[in-house]
């Protein structure tokens, strides 16, 4: 019942998003200045880390760009315990008695999307990008001469995945220069949050 709540509330975003990217420029929206913004911006919960960049330009009747690059903080591959130049394949073959214990994934994505200001207060945007997953495995050496107290991590390039990135959102004023972002991301799925400091216009 949950999950069906969560997809209708999805669908019901996305489809308010894409209305508004089709609906007509009123001449305020084409009038308003070129507006440039930074940012920091997260997909939740899986990539809590990342950067984004908006502009948007009256002269194409009020539609802009957005982009952003997001990724783990708490890899595996950061750990004193991780066994760089080793691979999952590599040690289950060479290490005798060794067992696996868990295994986490590690994601990267870039993104690109359209921008639409509906109003002085709010923009909209949609777009897709690519979205880059690293397995980690985690063994246990029973003699412990590898990792700590014989638990380490390894890279398992066998099971890594590109996948496509869906996103949709919306860049709400908050003050002159700040906009709060919230939307939706299918790759890997989760909830797109962050905030975006517009530069202020140069006359």
């Amino acid at each position: 019942m949950v999950r069906e709540c969560v997809r209708r509330s999805e669908c019901i975003f996305t489809a308010i998003v894409l209305l508004g990217l089709a609906a007509p420029a009123s001449a305020q929206q084409v009038d308003a200045p070129v507006r440039f913004g930074l940012g920091y911006v997260a997909n939740a919960p899986e990539m809590m880390a990342g950067i984004s960049g908006t502009v948007v330009f009256p002269s194409f009747g009020g539609i802009g760009l957005y982009v952003d690059a997001k990724f783990n903080v708490d890899s595996p591959s950061r750990e004193v315990d991780f066994l760089g130049g080793r691979t999952a394949l590599d040690v289950e073959n060479t290490v005798p008695g060794v067992s696996f214990r868990d295994h986490k994934d590690s994601y990267q994505a870039f993104n690109v999307a359209l921008v639409r200001p509906v109003n002085p207060s709010l923009m909209i945007y949609a777009g897709g990008g690519v979205a880059t997953m690293t397995r980690y495995r985690q063994y246990k050496d029973p003699t412990e001469e590898l990792g700590r107290a014989g638990f380490f991590w390894v890279e398992a390039p066998d099971e890594e995945a590109t996948e496509a990135n869906l996103l949709v959102g919306l860049l709400m004023k908050i003050t002159p220069l700040l906009h709060m972002q919230t939307g939706f991301e299918t790759g890997p799925k989760g909830f797109t949050v962050g905030a975006t400091f517009l530069i202020p216009r140069i006359d």
